[in-house]
C-alpha cells in the first residue's frame, strides 16, 4: 500500500492491477511469460482507449491510475489541448476526457475542434468549473457528459468511469444503427422493384433507384419527407398508401385501392396510375409490410411497386 497527497488530503492506494499498467513504464519490468502475453492480448481487446487532457499534472497522473485500476480502460494523457490534438491525429480513441480551464486552448475550444475534425467521438468535460455558461457552451457544442470534480475522489472516479463507458456504448449503438440503416439502403437500391421505406415517424428513409426512375423524383428530394408527401408522385395529391395501412395510422388507405388483400402482416393491391409511362398509364402491383428490429418491435415499413402493364396488354 502507498499514499498520495491530493489537495491536502492523504489518500491511500493499493497495488495497481497488472492490466491497469499496460501503458505505463512499469510494464517494461514485467516478465513476459506466454500466459501473461495471452492474458494481456485477450483482455486488451475489450478495453476502452481514453485520452485524458488536463494541465494539472498531479491530477492527470492520479486519475489515469485510478481509471486504469479496474482494467477496463487504457488511458493516454496530454498536459494541454494542443498536445491532445497532436495525439488524436495519430491515435484513434474511444473517448476523450478533458478539463475546462487550460492555457492556450480551453476544454470547450478543444471540443469544437474535435467535433469539426473528428466527428462524434465521445467527449466528456471533467472540470472544477460549475459556471452555467460553461455548461451551456459544452452542451451547445455537443459534449456527451459534463462532470464536475469533487472532493470525494472515489465517487468522482466511479462516476467518470460510468459516464465514459456509457458515452462509448451509446456512440457504438448509434454507429451500429447507422450501419444497419445504410446496409438496408444499399440492399433496397439493388432491388429491381421501385421501393421506399418509412420509419416509425412516417418519414422517408430510403427511396431506391427504381423508385427514382418510376416517379422522376431523386432520392435527395424525397428523403426526410413525411405527412404523405411520398404519395404525391403517384396521385398528384396527398393520400394514404398501403405503407400507411401497415403502420396502422391511416385505416382509410383501404378505400384507395380497387383490390386489396392482407396475408399476415403483408398487404398487396393493384392500382392504375394514369400519368405514368408518358401519359399512357401504368398498372402497378403493390406490396407493403412492416420492418422489425431484433426484439420484434416494428421500426418502420417498406412498400414496393411493380409495373405489370405488359401483363394487362397481353391479356387484352
Amino acid at each position: 500500500m502507498g499514499f498520495w497527497l491530493f489537495s491536502g488530503t492523504l489518500i491511500s492506494y493499493h497495488c495497481i492491477p497488472f492490466f491497469g499498467m499496460q501503458r505505463t513504464g512499469a510494464l517494461r519490468h514485467l516478465i513476459y511469460s506466454p500466459v501473461n502475453r495471452f492474458i494481456l492480448e485477450e483482455y486488451s481487446r475489450v478495453m476502452y482507449s481514453v485520452l485524458y487532457v488536463d494541465d494539472e499534472i498531479g491530477f492527470l497522473d492520479i486519475n489515469k491510475l485510478l481509471l486504469e485500476r479496474t482494467g477496463e480502460f487504457s488511458v493516454d494523457t496530454a498536459e494541454s489541448a494542443l498536445k491532445a490534438l497532436e495525439m488524436i491525429r495519430t491515435m484513434e480513441y474511444d473517448a476523450i476526457v478533458s478539463d475546462y480551464n487550460m492555457p492556450e486552448m480551453d476544454g470547450i475550444a478543444l471540443l469544437k475542434q474535435v467535433r469539426s475534425d473528428y466527428g462524434n467521438v465521445p467527449y466528456l468535460l471533467f472540470t472544477g468549473k460549475g459556471r452555467e455558461e460553461v455548461v451551456i457552451a459544452a452542451v451547445d457544442n455537443g459534449v456527451d457528459y459534463y462532470i464536475q470534480k469533487g472532493t470525494d475522489i472515489n465517487a468522482m472516479i466511479t462516476e467518470l468511469r460510468h459516464k465514459i463507458k456509457r458515452a462509448i456504448d451509446r456512440r457504438r449503438m448509434k454507429d451500429e444503427l447507422e450501419m444497419s440503416r445504410q446496409r438496408l439502403v444499399n440492399i433496397i437500391n439493388f432491388l429491381p422493384d421501385a421501393t421506399f421505406v418509412l420509419n416509425n415517424y412516417g418519414s422517408v428513409i430510403a427511396w431506391n433507384k427504381a423508385m427514382e426512375k418510376m416517379t422522376g423524383i431523386p432520392a435527395e428530394e424525397m428523403l426526410g419527407r413525411s405527412d404523405l408527401e411520398y404519395s404525391v408522385p403517384f396521385y398528384k395529391e396527398k393520400r394514404p398508401l398501403l405503407i400507411d395501412l401497415v403502420l396502422g395510422d391511416k385505416p382509410s388507405a383501404e378505400s384507395t385501392y380497387r383490390y386489396f388483400e392482407k396475408v399476415g402482416d403483408k398487404v398487396t393491391s393493384e392500382v392504375f396510375i394514369p400519368h405514368f409511362n408518358d401519359g399512357e398509364g401504368a398498372n402497378l402491383w403493390i406490396t407493403a409490410s412492416p420492418l422489425y428490429d431484433a426484439a420484434g418491435k416494428v421500426t418502420g415499413a417498406i412498400e414496393s411497386f411493380r409495373d405489370i402493364s405488359d401483363y394487362y396488354a397481353i391479356r387484352r
